[in-house]
């Protein structure tokens, strides 16, 4: 066992920032490896006149910048603390994580002395441990973790992607778990640390996932192409597994949903694939446009190998139903660039991805259809229907730089074989079971994995630029049903300044709600060569 923290051999302040009332704060990071589990919270009370009240500690996932959403089962309460030290708050339980996610770890209490603060003279310039200008300004790594650094304009060069600054707080309240603290304050260190570890729960068999209990995607992701794609992931197993759900993104904006989910066994070296699970009324657990969903998967079990795992949409007119992020080299130089790794399932980096196709968009009459027939590793590949058939088109982008590679946001949600899915059983108790057929032979007239040449007048759709389709509807205002989702409070409750004022009883005009705040999803804006009408390489 490995365990991971920010601070490991450093001490924070002697003395706190003077101040009494409401606080809350919190650190933002990351873990940059799959099968990484949060197992608690560290917070220093400083030595003299540190507040050691018992207090409420509480992960939120961030999804925007100052938003975030509530992971419930990494809530817990301390008992009464030790001024002059660390303090570990262990979780029960550990909490799996998802590699390249932000979360915010933070705490509250009633201060009756103060709060640990990284520059107690307020001025926030040079402080040695805050995470601006003579501070972290790359961020703070250790080992798989990371935690940010404040935004750029404070001297950061690693921030949070959604613009969350770094080193937050609040005083609208004591309880993190109904506010998330997300106002900056000169890119203060509040001397919050958290602990992650790659060993899970003894004994524990799953479910495993690439991206488990995710809310979000990424900052740079969109809705697709509005084109019958069947989409996909490609993952392997080193053990034999039970199969309990298949997971994709549904962008804010559409209204389809998929209408199959299959899982292919690669064959070919990736070229061909032959039909290992199908669900072809997939009963999903969210309404279109609610950002993660999944379909039950009933009797299959997978033995050692690689597969991939797709969705595909029929829809006669298709809306952007699916999302992706053609801006982070995910899979080669993003989050993704070594691969996802988490018990017995992982997705290969593109370099050890199985071969695929390269996409050319004018080429639809081609056999295989939309290829020059030209391979290379390809992981997240797809093909345009109709019909739903095996995804062996890979299309890189030219950013940000060139061969980069997309993801389409694809999951599959697996146990050990011994395990039965977790949930299984009460999704088929709640509704009919979809169809699920395994150990399907290739579809019938085109070569495994080719499918057919598209119908005579059938739209052509390319992705060999770096452009959605026109009216990109950015992710926002998305919310699954289980989210528990809290608005950031208010910057600052207005307290009065004494002498040892600190950044918590300044003015709100040296505190503003804008703090912390960064544009919107990247959207694309290539060009879209030759006859075609929608651009697949973006």
């Amino acid at each position: 066992m490995t365990t991971s923290r920010l601070f490991p051999a450093t001490s924070g302040p002697a003395t706190p920032a003077a101040y009494s009332g409401n606080f809350l704060c919190g650190v933002i990071f990351k873990v940059t490896s799959g099968g990484m589990w949060f197992t608690g919270y560290y917070h220093w009370v400083p030595g003299t006149s540190g507040d050691t009240v018992a207090r409420k500690f509480c992960l939120w996932q961030i999804r925007g910048a100052g938003s975030g959403v509530l992971i419930p089962a990494a809530t817990v309460t301390s008992g009464t603390l030790t001024a002059g030290q660390w303090n570990f708050v262990s979780l029960g339980t550990p909490v799996p994580l998802a590699i390249g996610t932000a979360y915010n770890a933070c705490t509250g209490w009633s201060a009756v002395h103060g709060f640990p603060d990284s520059d107690t003279a307020g001025s926030g310039t040079g402080a040695g441990d805050s995470f601006g200008t003579g501070g972290h300004t790359t961020g703070i790594t250790q080992g798989p973790l990371f935690a940010f650094s404040d935004l750029a304009g404070t001297g950061g060069t690693k921030p949070e992607p959604y613009g969350t600054s770094q080193g937050v707080f609040s005083t609208a309240g004591t309880d993190p778990a109904v506010i998330m603290p997300a106002s900056g304050s000169s890119s203060a260190n509040f001397w919050m640390d958290v602990q992650v570890s790659d060993t899970g729960p003894a004994g524990y068999s799953g479910p495993y996932r690439l991206w488990p209990g995710k809310a979000d995607t990424n900052s740079s992701t969109v809705p697709d192409a509005a084109v019958d794609y069947d989409i996909a992931t490609e993952f392997a197993l080193s053990a034999s597994c039970a199969v309990g759900k298949i997971w994709y993104y549904s962008p804010s904006g559409t209204a389809q949903l998929a209408t199959a989910a299959n899982i292919w066994a690669i064959t070919g070296g990736g070229l061909t694939g032959t039909l290992a699970a199908t669900v072809a009324s997939p009963s999903w657990s969210g309404a279109a446009g609610s950002g993660w969903i999944s379909c039950p998967v009933t009797g299959v079990t997978l033995a050692s190998g690689s597969y991939k795992v797709s969705v595909y949409n029929s829809a006669a007119t298709p809306d952007q139903w699916s999302a992706k992020d053609a801006n982070t080299d995910y899979w080669r130089a993003g989050e993704g660039a070594n691969g996802i790794t988490w018990g017995p399932l992982s997705a290969p980096k593109l370099s050890s991805a199985s071969l695929a196709y390269n996409y050319n968009g004018s080429l639809g009459g081609s056999t295989p259809p939309f290829t020059d027939g030209t391979t290379q590793a390809g992981q997240s590949t797809f093909t345009q229907g109709p019909p739903d058939r095996y995804p062996y088109l890979f299309a890189a982008v030219p950013s940000p730089t060139a061969g980069s590679t997309q993801n389409y946001w694809v999951d599959i949600e697996v146990s050990a074989a011994a395990l039965a899915p977790a949930g299984a059983a009460t999704a088929a108790a709640a509704a009919p079971a979809p169809a699920v057929t395994t150990g399907r032979a290739p579809l019938a007239g085109a070569a495994a994995g080719t499918g057919t040449a598209p119908a005579a007048g059938q739209a052509i759709a390319s992705r060999a630029g770096t452009a959605a389709a026109a009216g990109t509807v950015p992710l926002t205002g998305f919310a699954a049903a289980t989210d528990i989702t809290v608005a950031a409070g208010p910057t600052t409750s207005p307290v009065a300044a004494g002498p040892l004022a600190s950044r918590a009883q300044v003015s709100q005009a040296g505190l503003t709600a804008g703090d912390g705040k960064a544009a919107g999803p990247v959207t694309d804006d290539g060009t879209r060569p030759g006859p075609t009408t929608v651009n697949r390489s973006s």
